[in-house]
């Protein structure tokens, strides 16, 4: 009995002692990897550094790497980044936050914008947050509205007190009639133009759609069929073709053959871009533009017509990551009004619904000079992207390439935008067939 007794006590004296190991021995963290995109290194260094002040921990960046190709290998980092747009996607390389921001009491859902939240999350699960804001905007050079003033205000038949810059209340026909108004692209350059093109990227022609009625995806076949020659997507094309095909007196954008770095926002010499991002203010700021922003123009007779697009960046935890609470505490605090604010200063705008009031709550001094109760308006107008994980790249591989023909003159141009949607919906609907099957 007394062999039994001291067998039992040497027993639990090894497990506590295992235990106690195991506590003191377990490694201290006191660092978390993340990797960013090129353009953001240096902006999120005294971010850093605020947290490592709040907790010991250094946040250790990477800058420009395929995050695709770090994720399963050793280098993967332990913050992801994501978006609305491709969350659908990347899911299963993300650890379901939902358990930790339930069990935080400082971290509030309901704090955010809730079609930014709701993209976020999948089966009710969220699995990242967000950490800047994107929306369409209508940016103009304040500098070239000045040196055409007098044929603005001839083109808009407006007084002498009235102001020049865009508005609220501008439809289409506003848009066009001071771009034409700030166009000269004959005779030798420079060449001016009243709005860029947006060739490379889809933005542009999907806000005409969504603004003139239209939609890109047929509704309820779970966003794998597409129709795309409606009434409404052919007048969308149509004006944005026209805009930068059509003759004197209509034309107000570059096409095609006249893209260039010379021709651009960028290079002083582009009056507007229609559906504008808030990650370029940075550039615009580094190079002492003279620029402004508001609302998107609306089609005519279209007042109630929504906005353009609304997405966020937004950061998850790999799911093979050993430093969750480490990672998710750093994502409160940038996701946050602290982080915001920070963010605030590169031209970064958080997701948070009373991010306009913490803006207006900066010293002057810390504000930026453009008009930001346009940027709220804007996004209170605004629609969230398809969360449709292979939207993207459908937009860029299939609809871009072939709109660019209609944008073109000379060798394999297009005319016809009747013929080049349909190419384009039998393209799209042939994809998600060979993938899904008939809708």
């Amino acid at each position: 009995m007394q062999r039994l007794i001291k067998v039992n006590v040497m027993l639990a004296l090894f497990v506590l002692s295992s235990t106690l190991s195991g506590c003191i021995n377990k490694p201290k963290v006191d660092e978390i990897k993340i990797a960013l995109d090129i353009e953001d290194d240096g902006r999120y260094d005294e971010l850093f550094e605020l947290y490592k002040e709040q907790t010991g921990i250094t946040v250790k960046a990477t800058y420009g790497q395929d995050v695709g190709k770090l994720i399963g290998t050793k280098d993967e980092p332990d913050i992801i980044k994501t978006s609305t747009v491709i969350i659908e996607a990347m899911r299963p390389s993300l650890t379901d936050l939902t358990t930790l921001i339930n069990g935080d009491a400082t971290l509030k859902l309901s704090d955010y914008l809730d079609p930014i939240i709701e993209a976020l999350t999948i089966d009710e699960k969220v699995y990242a947050l967000p950490t800047s804001v994107n929306t369409s905007l209508l940016y103009y050079n304040k500098a070239m509205f000045k040196d055409h003033e007098t044929a603005i205000r001839s083109a808009l038949n407006l007084g002498p007190e009235e102001s020049i810059y865009p508005q609220p209340s501008w439809t289409y026909d506003d848009f066009q009639k001071a771009g034409v108004a700030m166009t000269k692209c004959s005779g030798a350059p420079p060449h001016h133009f009243g709005a860029e093109t947006q060739l490379n990227w889809w933005g542009e022609w999907y806000v005409y759609v969504q603004q003139m009625g239209g939609s890109f995806y047929v509704p309820n076949t779970n966003n794998h069929k597409v129709a795309l020659t409606t009434p409404e997507v052919i007048a969308a094309t149509t004006f944005f073709r026209e805009k930068a095909m059509g003759a004197e007196g209509v034309k107000f954008s570059p096409n095609a053959n006249e893209m260039a770095s010379a021709n651009s926002f960028l290079a002083g010499n582009v009056a507007m871009i229609f559906g504008g991002h808030l990650g370029d203010w940075f550039s615009y700021d580094a190079i002492d533009l003279d620029w402004d922003i508001e609302v998107l123009p609306k089609p005519v007779g279209r007042p109630e017509a929504p906005g353009g697009e609304l997405s966020a960046d937004a950061f998850g935890i790999s799911v093979r990551s050993k430093k969750v609470q480490e990672s998710f505490g750093f994502l409160k605090l940038w996701a946050g009004k602290e982080g915001a604010l920070k963010m605030y200063e590169h031209g970064k705008i958080g997701a948070l619904k009373n991010m306009q009031a913490y803006i207006e709550e900066l010293p002057s001094d810390k504000q930026k000079n453009i008009k930001i109760e346009a940027l709220f308006a804007a996004i209170n107008e605004a629609i969230v992207l398809p969360r449709e994980q292979d939207f993207a790249n459908i937009m860029r591989n299939f609809v871009m390439s072939e709109l660019y023909k209609l944008m073109i003159d000379g060798r394999g141009a297009e005319t016809d935008v009747v013929a080049v949607l349909t190419k384009i919906e039998r393209n799209v609907n042939n994809y998600y067939r060979d993938l899904y099957g008939d809708n």
